[in-house]
């Protein structure tokens, strides 16, 4: 039985379509998932929605849009994508985010004053929902300014969006469960993978797992996200050459089954 606090993201899937999902989930006896608002509206937003309620499935993300942070003409369109994706987050449940955005060549500050002007809209449609508006830092540069859990943190505290903890994104943080229990009640979800810390053959530093084939301490990663007091899911995110060599089902399928022997393992 998968664990009731284990989520699949669709990103663990990306190229599928959103019927052929439902159908692993259900043999996975998942209850939880991560959608990319996208897919839905490709597949058609009430169908999706039928589908997902009629399985008592809960979302626990839903990943929309970005905004170009050097394209202020630009906002009110993703604002109007951005809370779309709030509302469907109001009806199933989970957080909605995005990463931060890339630099522009404007120092760390203005970059986060803009993304708190182009979010403020959003993050207030969120709170009037009760819905979590996050963002998800990771070190890749052309979609993020902010690239470590520390440079998160502050930029949580000053624009009032929360955080995606992923350790696949977070993996070279120097103390990784240090950092990550400074992130504290700022932590929207946290997401798991594994991850190779070098080259490995073909494979380069920094490719995602399934849990317990790399060399990350994800146990430790667990126990460090539970000390924040985070009561929440934890959601799988698999993506990249290692998944896609073995076969996206198959490395699903064993990532549920590791994840699952791990939370009931932490999770007392």
């Amino acid at each position: 039985m998968t664990h009731p606090r284990l989520s699949v993201s669709e990103m663990c899937t990306y190229p599928w379509a959103f019927a052929d999902e439902l159908l692993l989930w259900d043999s996975l006896d998942v209850h939880r998932v991560g959608v990319l608002d996208v897919k839905l509206t490709d597949h058609g937003r009430g169908e999706a929605v039928r589908a997902l309620t009629s399985r008592s499935m809960r979302l626990t993300t839903v990943i929309t849009h970005s905004f170009d942070l050097s394209a202020p003409d630009t906002w009110d369109a993703t604002r109007t994508r951005v809370n779309q994706a709030i509302d469907l987050a109001a009806l199933l449940g989970g957080c909605v985010y995005f990463t931060p955005g890339a630099a522009d060549g404007r120092p760390f500050d203005e970059l986060t004053a803009a993304l708190a002007d182009a979010a403020a809209p959003c993050l207030a449609r969120a709170d009037a929902r009760g819905v979590r508006l996050a963002i998800e830092p990771t070190q890749r540069a052309d979609r993020s300014f902010v690239h470590t859990l520390r440079e998160a943190a502050e930029v949580s505290d000053r624009t009032g969006l929360a955080l995606i903890v992923d350790l696949g994104n977070c993996w070279r943080e120097p103390d990784l469960a240090a950092a990550v229990r400074q992130i504290g009640d700022r932590l929207a979800v946290a997401q798991l993978c594994d991850v190779i810390a070098r080259e490995d053959g073909p494979l380069p530093a920094g490719t995602r797992m399934v849990p317990g084939d790399g060399d990350m301490p994800v146990e430790a990663f667990v126990r460090a996200v539970l000390d924040t007091g985070y009561a929440g899911p934890f959601e799988l995110e698999l993506v990249g050459p290692a998944v896609e060599a073995e076969g996206l089902e198959s490395a699903t399928r064993r990532a549920v089954e590791r994840a699952t022997e791990l939370l009931e393992k932490v999770i007392l």
